[in-house]
């Protein structure tokens, strides 16, 4: 019966296309992914965290809706539980 179970959520997993056994990377420092050396993070420069399971995507950190990450909105995730 365990054999079943293994090989039913297997497919599963196939089938939607999640890979429940990948890794994460850890979250990057904000002074990584800020490629310009400006102090704040555009969206080409957080699609850096999209390895590292974090849920919160850059619309929902930019408060100010300025465009743009400050060091304040970035460590939010480091902060919260991003689910």
């Amino acid at each position: 019966m365990k054999v079943t179970k293994i090989i039913f959520l297997t497919a599963i997993l196939a089938f939607t296309g999640t890979n429940a056994f990948a890794e994460t990377k850890p979250i990057p420092k904000f002074k990584d992914l800020d490629a310009d050396g400006n102090k704040s993070l555009d969206e080409n420069e957080y699609a850096g965290v999209k390895d590292s399971g974090v849920k919160k995507t850059f619309t929902d950190l930019d408060k100010n809706k300025d465009g743009k990450l400050s060091v304040n909105e970035y460590s939010v995730i480091l902060d919260e539980d991003c689910e």
